[in-house]
């Protein structure tokens, strides 16, 4: 009897807390809808204190808390804002329901910062970390035209392809963009069929216009033909070189919410840049420990064993590793900087072995 009586208590208790998780994530999301509807009525400084308050009242463990990185990103008022969030999302919560997303919009950033490089690293990740992803048809677009900027046109015509074949019929908008960003490829076949197959000249014909028919002594005095002779003429067929269709500078498609450049850096940052990029990057001197608050964060782990295996790994090859927290998730970060450019220069060096990474502001 008492053995029943606990069970049915420990029940009531999974399903009392089933229920308070199911209210907390309703709740969550009304507040994600209603800040976006103030973004959308020219409030975004309310839309994005409201999202705020539910990041600091929600546990980084929370599945809450990726969504809420991914709704302050859209609403954020710099690129350095929304890439901070974009990138705390795919380095820490990669299997998150926007990760994905997430990844498309730190490539369609990197796109306009002029690297196509990484932005073409970000949008390979979508297909292959998440091959049933519903973004799959945008990736491909974007891939298409980064390839299309590097003048890779077969890769971009490829891309192209696959990303109108995974379109849905909800996606009208985004159809119609890779439809016209197909007809360059159309131009381009014609125009290599035309180079393929050029047009074969006529024979040339042994009567002239106004020739004379031979004559023998023999032969009386010749009279003039009233009907001139027949002579064959071809006319060339014309080979005019088809038109370049340009995609679109800009398409309406996934672009981040009011994303502006990023801030013009300090005279010191900008010149800390044109340093080379090596793993022994030390920070200034002159700079007080306590100011140093620029780290790169590199991965996120829920048991704290994986994460000190990864920071041991690193410090073996000469990084400034360490595990930050006392709960999960534990976070390895590498190095403390004075400023962000310094952990830039890590952060490149690491994207160049393969690694990926974000900088942020540590205690």
């Amino acid at each position: 009897m008492l053995k029943r009586a606990c069970l049915a208590g420990a029940m009531i208790f999974c399903v009392g807390g089933t229920v308070k998780a199911q209210s907390t994530a309703r709740s969550a999301e009304v507040a994600f809808i209603r800040a976006q509807e103030l973004a959308s009525d020219g409030n975004t400084a309310a839309g994005r204190a409201l999202i705020d308050s539910i990041i600091k009242t929600t546990a980084p463990a929370s599945p809450i808390y990726p969504q809420a990185l991914y709704w302050r990103a859209t609403l954020a008022t710099s690129a350095a804002e929304a890439e901070s969030d974009y990138r705390h999302i795919v380095v820490d919560y990669p299997l998150a329901p926007h990760a994905e997303d997430a990844l498309l919009r730190l490539a369609q950033l990197e796109l306009a910062r002029g690297d196509k490089d990484d932005a073409l690293l970000h949008l390979q990740r979508i297909p292959r970390d998440y091959p049933r992803s519903k973004s799959l048809a945008r990736a491909n677009y974007w891939t298409a035209r980064v390839l299309f900027e590097k003048n890779d046109i077969p890769g971009a015509c490829a891309a192209n392809a696959s990303a109108l074949a995974q379109t849905t019929d909800g996606e009208a908008e985004l159809r119609n963009q890779i439809q016209y960003l197909s007809q360059r490829c159309a131009s381009l076949a014609a125009a290599q069929r035309a180079a393929s197959n050029p047009p074969v000249p006529a024979e040339s014909t042994s009567t002239t216009v106004g020739s004379t028919p031979p004559t023998t002594a023999s032969s009386t005095p010749s009279v003039a033909s009233s009907t001139p002779p027949a002579v064959a003429t071809t006319t060339p067929v014309p080979t005019a070189t088809p038109p370049q269709i340009v995609p679109p500078v800009k398409a309406n498609d996934t672009q981040p919410s009011r994303i502006e450049p990023t801030p013009v850096e300090s005279a010191a940052e900008s010149a800390s840049k044109k340093s080379p990029a090596t793993s022994s990057v030390t920070s200034n001197p002159a700079v007080s420990s306590a100011a140093r608050t620029w780290s790169v964060q590199v991965a996120a782990y829920n048991r704290k064993a994986e994460a000190d295996r990864l920071a041991a790994t690193l410090v073996k090859r000469g990084y400034d590793a360490r595990v930050d927290g006392m709960v999960a998730p534990f976070r390895v970060r590498i190095g403390r900087y004075g400023t962000s450019a310094e952990a830039s220069t890590v952060l490149r060096e690491l994207k160049s072995k393969g690694m990926a990474g974000f900088i942020l502001r540590v205690p």
